[in-house]
């Protein structure tokens, strides 16, 4: 079983009250989710949520054959300076002898190539073939 060590949920927590670079306005649910990687393969929802403290959700995709995480998770915070702290200690939190990769969802959308389309996906040069 993974369990985040009391220095570890301190760090979070620490980080997110000793925030002073606050940024006040409304944001949306993207604004205050993370992305998390390099999880270990054993981690569960709740040893996520105990990592970060108070958070509004956890969404952590499992493996279908293993049922093991597939070594990334989303955490969504309901304030948007918990999110930022937990986002400071990227690289610096480590749990089950991983350091987190943590960076903001909003830094992943678009990053696809829109050019891609269904029909570059196909690498032969031939095109429909029909058996009769």
């Amino acid at each position: 079983m993974v369990k985040p060590s009391e220095a570890e949920k301190n760090l979070v927590q620490s980080t997110a009250t000793g925030s002073s670079s606050v940024v006040a306005g409304a944001y949306g649910a993207t604004d205050r989710k993370l992305l998390v990687g390099n999880l270990h393969f054993n981690m569960t929802e709740s040893h996520l949520k105990s990592a970060f403290g108070p958070v509004e959700f956890v969404q952590l995709p499992l493996d279908p054959e293993t049922g093991h995480c597939n070594g990334f998770g989303f955490v969504q915070f309901s304030q948007l300076e918990h999110a930022k702290a937990a986002e400071s200690v990227n690289g610096k939190l480590e749990i089950a002898g991983r350091f987190l990769k943590i960076s903001s969802v909003t830094d992943h959308i678009g990053t696809q190539d829109p050019g891609a389309k269904f029909a570059d996906l196909d690498d032969d040069e031939g095109g429909l073939v029909i058996f009769i």
